[in-house]
């Protein structure tokens, strides 16, 4: 069984300590694990070919994105497809399948100048994402007009939602398959680095978080979500999340990645 990761290195250089002790584990098995991260390494185009039984796309950047897409054409498998990490990494198109889905999300909006927002404010701060960002890079939020960013600070496109200020907004749901795991951890910008709190989740949650997985059509993925009085809203949805605070997720994963090389 061959397997590779598709990664990014992270500032400062890192490898996921979970992802290692599922590449050790998945050795173990007597895989092949190997390792790309995109943009270290030249591609000839015309000489890619598929050298994997099953690749894993853990990593937001574009080329890595566009790599796992022309693999997949070539005829490999990628989880999570490619199509379902496209919606999620695309926050506004993310954020209207969610509301096809009739699953809870914030008001959101979508504008070339985060200017164009000024009429949206309504009992609520926006909060401002560039819409296929990242980690937490480039978030910003605005009480009112007077409080927009420039428009050179979202060049293509900017993507806001009211900002519930007030909502316990710790609450991080990750799925492996089948499995759904609460976790809470404060949302900050390297909070994709804590491990945190298991917790258990209400059966509105949990039905909310496996809607969101056949929404997009993903098999691992994480979910921010926003706990507003008896409302639990969507904010973020995640392709293949770091998986810290999941009891056993190194081996939990490697039980998955075993199942769908077969």
């Amino acid at each position: 069984m061959r397997v590779c990761f598709i990664l990014e290195r992270g500032s400062p250089p890192r490898l996921n300590p979970i992802i290692a002790e599922t590449s050790v584990l998945l050795e173990g098995f007597g895989a092949r694990v190997k390792f790309i991260y995109p943009e270290e390494e030249l591609f000839r185009l015309d000489a890619l070919s598929v050298d994997a039984d099953i690749y894993l796309l853990k990593s937001d950047t574009e080329f890595a994105l566009s790599l796992a897409i022309i693999l997949e054409n070539l005829g490999a498998k990628v989880v999570n497809s490619c199509n379902a990490s496209m919606k999620a990494k695309d926050k506004v198109l993310a954020a209207t399948i969610l509301l096809q889905a009739g699953i809870p999300t914030p008001p959101s909006f979508a504008a070339s100048c985060p200017t164009q927002l000024s009429g949206s404010f309504a009992n609520r701060p926006l909060i401002l994402k560039p819409h296929r960002g990242y980690h937490g890079v480039g978030l910003s939020i605005a009480e009112g007009p007077p409080d927009l960013p420039a428009g050179e600070v979202y060049p293509d496109m900017v993507f806001a939602q009211e900002y519930f200020a007030d909502a316990r907004k710790d609450l991080k749901v990750f799925a492996i398959g089948e499995e759904i795991f609460g976790v809470r951890k404060p949302f900050s910008k390297d909070s994709f680095l804590k491990a945190g709190e298991l917790t258990e989740l209400t059966p509105e949650i949990e039905d909310i978080s496996r809607r969101c997985g056949k929404a997009f059509g993903l098999e691992l993925y994480g979910l921010d979500i926003a706990e507003d009085g008896d409302m639990a809203y969507v904010v973020d949805v995640n392709y293949f999340p770091g998986y810290r605070g999941v009891p056993e997720a190194a081996r939990r994963l490697t039980e998955y990645i075993i199942n769908l090389a077969r």
